[in-house]
């Protein structure tokens, strides 16, 4: 067969596999909640530039280092919502690979959190001789042949970092934008009805408003719930009785 026939039939099964693509099938950024609140998020940070601080920091007394493998945990606090309680775990496996897992403690119900019986053939073994060393400002633990790995998990605001030789690799919330949505309960707007005077003395129909409560946390969160209880997309409508988490 030729060359140039080859590539004819090369492009002609190309074109007719592409022209199967539908993109208004497939979400973009725009269309998809989750994504427009972690875009508007960053937006709001770059407006607030220096000012802007990460709610999540971990509460320093909570820090429980275990005393035969390479993890510790805490509790998170988030400065948004102080009721809620928030977990965090790290582990440093044999390999070096560092696991963090952050999660709410006593919560509404629970998360799916069977990803790892279906994606891994047996759960990673952690490492029993490296050792967590906490301070008052920070946890960190150097690993490595030639002890050249560290990671450091500062308090306030948290931060996990990874480093190598004494650069930085990975860092986790570098830019505050960490934001672990909690289960909650739908606040239904509350709705305000007045009966209008006229003449005469006597009411007439009742005027009802809608009565909009100032958000504290918009500045971070944004001031509308983008998404939380129900979704549109094409001709699919998904509604969220457990909220957008």
């Amino acid at each position: 067969m030729r060359p140039w026939t080859l590539l004819g039939l090369v492009v002609l099964i190309f074109a007719e596999n592409n022209s199967a693509f539908k993109a208004h099938d497939f979400k973009t950024c725009s269309q998809s909640g989750f994504c427009r609140r972690g875009r508007a998020l960053a937006a709001r940070a770059r407006e607030s530039k220096d000012i802007w601080e990460s709610p999540y920091s971990i509460v320093a007394n909570s820090v429980t280092i275990h005393s035969t493998e390479a993890a510790f945990s805490a509790q998170v606090r988030s400065s948004l919502y102080p009721d809620i309680k928030f977990g965090l775990e790290l582990r440093v496996h044999d390999d070096g690979v560092v696991r963090v897992r952050m999660d709410e403690i006593d919560r509404l119900r629970k998360r799916y959190d069977e990803a790892a019986s279906w994606a891994l053939v047996s759960e990673p073994s952690i490492s029993k001789t490296l050792r967590w060393t906490a301070g008052k400002k920070d946890v960190r633990t150097v690993y490595g042949g030639k002890k050249d790995s560290e990671v450091v998990v500062s308090y306030k605001p948290l931060r996990v970092t990874l480093l190598k030789n004494g650069k930085e690799q990975v860092v986790l919330n570098a830019q505050g934008l960490l934001h672990m949505e909690h289960f909650r309960n739908k606040v239904e707007a509350k709705v305000k009805t007045e009966e209008p005077e006229v003449e005469g003395g006597e009411g007439g129909e009742g005027i009802q408003e809608v009565m909009k409560q100032e958000n504290p946390r918009a500045w971070f969160e944004g001031e509308n719930e983008d998404a939380y209880w129900e979704e549109s997309f094409s001709t699919w409508t998904d509604t969220k009785p457990k909220g957008d988490v």
